[in-house]
């Protein structure tokens, strides 16, 4: 393998396993693998959106597709799926009557604490092995990450005058 062929890494290891992390969570495969018969057919999109939606709140599509990366085509498409299986009510939006709102049906919040859960257990099987001590100094260390790495993005945001 040449050195143009290589792999290329980061140098901080914390960047480096956060990305592998990422990677694996976010793939659309572990997704569908961990969800499995939760899903009850729903794509990786409607998946993301569900939880978006659980997490988040009434959304707008403009603002799912930021949230999600996605197209606004691709999330209109999602939503309409989601709209014909009773998971979401489209709301014209109080701000903008171009445009709608998507709310979680009741049906839509069961899925999505479904969804939720299966997360739950998941990390619960992943920890089984770990010492109590380490999970929890894991979770402080991640919760202090977080809460950092909001407020650097914030940060950039002002610098950049948004």
């Amino acid at each position: 393998m040449s050195a143009d062929e290589r792999p290329l890494h980061y140098r901080s290891p914390v960047v480096e396993t956060m990305t592998s992390l990422l990677t694996v969570w976010w793939s659309p495969q572990f997704q569908r693998d961990i969800v499995g018969d939760d899903g009850r057919d729903l794509s990786t999109i409607e998946i993301r959106m569900l939880w978006t939606l659980g997490s988040q709140g009434p959304s707008r599509g403009a603002e799912l597709a930021e949230a999600l990366s996605a197209s606004a085509p691709s999330v209109s498409k999602a939503a309409a799926k989601l709209h014909r299986a009773g998971l979401v009510t489209r709301e014209p939006s109080p701000s903008d009557q171009r445009s709608h709102t998507l709310h979680l049906t009741a049906s839509g919040r069961a899925v999505a604490q479904r969804l939720y859960d299966v997360g739950d257990d998941t990390v619960t099987e992943i920890f089984a092995s770990w010492p109590v001590a380490d999970v929890e100094a894991l979770s402080g260390l991640l919760e202090r990450f977080a809460s950092d790495s909001q407020q650097y993005a914030r940060r950039l945001r002002r610098t950049r005058g948004e």
